[in-house]
């Protein structure tokens, strides 16, 4: 009689067992099937939007770099293009910038966002800081008094460089900008301002010559 009962709770707790191991595999299957359930139910992401400027081949167009006035009071005193001489009073020379009149100490600010490329002296324009702006674009400023930045500092469009000086190969306290974009280096106006002369100015290869200012 014992023995029978035994015998009947062992075969009561296969069966439980059983069907609970049973039980198992269709609950993770139900839980499997939940997330295709919900990623079936998502709605569709949206595409991505649509660059026109891509689109109809106007990258010339897209909007790029904003640049300003390297100091508060602009006063040109030269302009880019071919000029007299002015260390010698004989000839004509090509002037690859502008000349900005200012006192010595005034501000000097990066007409744009960027990066110092080089902080240090120059033959011919001194103290000299160089702002690389990205797309090729690079910003010179010349005949400093004092140097404010570092190389690696990246630097806001308006952020102070240095001071107005009369460094290098200058007669009187005046910056000298000169603007490249790539090797060339082209009038400043096109990018700080309206030209105030005839347009188009004369883009200049920027050769390596003791007797070019930049």
């Amino acid at each position: 009689m014992t023995l029978s009962l035994r015998t009947s709770s062992l075969a009561v707790l296969a069966t439980v067992l059983a069907c609970g191991e049973a039980e198992e595999p269709a609950t993770a299957v139900e839980a499997a099937t939940e997330p295709a359930a919900a990623a079936a139910d998502a709605p569709a992401e949206p595409p991505a939007p649509r660059d026109p400027f891509a689109a109809e081949g106007i990258e010339a167009a897209r909007p790029g770099l904003r640049f300003g006035w390297p100091v508060e009071s602009p006063h040109i005193t030269s302009y880019f293009g071919w000029r007299t001489n002015p260390m010698t009073g004989i000839g004509t020379k090509l002037h690859r910038g502008l000349d900005l009149r200012g006192g010595i100490g005034d501000l000097i600010l990066s007409i744009g966002p960027g990066v110092v490329a080089f902080a240090g002296p120059d033959l011919l324009l001194g103290n000299l800081v160089i702002v690389d702006h990205g797309l090729g674009v690079t910003s010179y400023y010349g005949h400093m008094h004092d140097i404010l930045v570092h190389v690696g500092l990246p630097v806001d469009r308006g952020t102070a460089l240095g001071l107005v000086g009369n460094t290098g190969r200058s007669e009187a306290p005046h910056l000298h900008l000169t603007v490249k974009i790539g090797a060339l280096a082209v009038d400043p106006l096109w990018l700080i301002g309206a030209p105030l002369h005839g347009y188009p100015g004369l883009p200049a290869l920027a050769e390596a010559d003791t007797d070019v200012e930049y």
